[in-house]
């Protein structure tokens, strides 16, 4: 059994339950996509909060050396000296891009439960769609589980940060 296999299944144990509980297929279809795209979002979440805690040090250090050699760049820029202000300015530039991709890799690392997500319900729902109630040009048209799941994702991501920034508010004030 190769590993996505394992995960699969360990996804159908878990998940399984909470779409068969209602007699309506289509209500269980849409509780297993709160809590999967919930689990993604919380596990996304943990996985930002380790990376970040992991590269702490070089973050924050990239983020002084962007202070220091920009204000040492304007220092130079004041007293008239190009060769240095240049100097300091390159030195400062790359430390904002090493800064720049840490934080995209950081983002990065929210999205990997996604892509695990998206793959077991291919493997499970890949046939299953949906028939929009209008039609386009006289085409009926139908929707999968991916933009499903998707706008599923997006609303969940989105009250969690609501959420969150509401319980760190509450908190601050407490």
């Amino acid at each position: 059994m190769n590993i996505i296999t394992y995960i699969y299944s360990f996804i159908d144990s878990f998940l399984m339950p909470f779409i068969r509980l209602p007699d309506e297929p289509i209500i269980g279809y849409c509780i297993g996509l709160m809590i999967l795209s919930a689990a993604s979002v919380i596990i996304g979440e943990l996985s930002i909060s380790i990376a970040f805690r992991a590269n702490k040090s070089k973050i924050s250090r990239d983020n002084n050396d962007i202070k220091h050699f920009q204000h040492l760049s304007l220092q130079a820029l004041q007293a008239g000296d190009k060769a240095a202000y240049k100097a300091c300015n390159s030195i400062a530039n790359d430390a904002f891009g090493q800064s720049f991709f840490s934080q995209i890799t950081l983002s990065a690392a929210s999205l990997w439960p996604l892509f695990i997500a998206l793959g077991w319900m291919e493997y499970r729902f890949q046939d299953v769609e949906f028939v929009l109630p209008f039609s386009l040009f006289g085409v009926q048209l139908t929707v999968g589980y991916f933009l499903i799941f998707l706008i599923c994702y997006i609303i969940t991501r989105i009250v969690f940060g609501l959420t969150k920034k509401h319980l760190m508010v509450r908190s601050c004030h407490v």
